[in-house]
């Protein structure tokens, strides 16, 4: 069985896109939506260049996608203080009463970035993260071919990287414009 301090030292390229993503959003993402932002990013790198950023499996859990032992790897980072855990509480009116109640957790990292990852790769991360932000319903907007891959993914295997034939992107604005400039002129 292998040691947290041998996956810390194995995972440096996760790590960092732990660090990047954490520091890009932060205070807004649970283990779901840490964990998805970082399928999207590396299916996002691996569409364009046949390769994923951390070269790590990633599993179908229920919630989400997680990549393999990600737990030994968060738990490393937290006892080496480059990420914190912390309790995400809202305010709630119960019976006319104002009282705080505990959402879940979220993570927080203010650790400096780690040089492990190249441009390409930063751009990717950086891309997905923006879109997604904290609005995990949006992942079957913007990224539909990778959630419906993962899904469709047995529970508790293995999500296989596949490369998606590129289909045309047509904006409903753009075309929307033409249709009514051709209808009135």
């Amino acid at each position: 069985m292998r040691h947290t301090k041998e996956i810390y030292e194995e995972y440096a390229r996760m790590r960092g896109m732990i660090v990047f993503i954490l520091r890009k959003l932060p205070g807004k993402l649970n283990r779901v939506a840490l964990c998805k932002n970082l399928y999207y990013s590396e299916m996002h790198y691996f569409q364009k260049h046949g390769k994923t950023i951390s070269g790590v499996d990633y599993l179908h859990i229920e919630a989400s996608p997680v990549p393999r032992h990600f737990n030994e790897l968060m738990s490393e980072m937290v006892a080496r203080g480059e990420v914190r855990v912390v309790p995400q509480v809202a305010p709630e009116v119960i019976d006319g009463r104002q009282i705080m109640v505990l959402r879940g957790m979220v993570f927080e990292s203010d650790a400096p970035l780690l040089a492990v990852l190249g441009r390409e790769e930063l751009r990717a991360v950086r891309m997905v993260s923006s879109t997604l932000q904290n609005e995990m319903n949006l992942e079957t907007r913007y990224f539909p071919q990778y959630y419906q891959h993962y899904v469709q993914t047995g529970l508790y295997e293995v999500i296989p990287n596949v490369a998606f034939p590129k289909r045309p992107h047509l904006q409903f604005k753009a075309w929307s414009r033409k249709i009514y400039r051709l209808m009135w002129q």
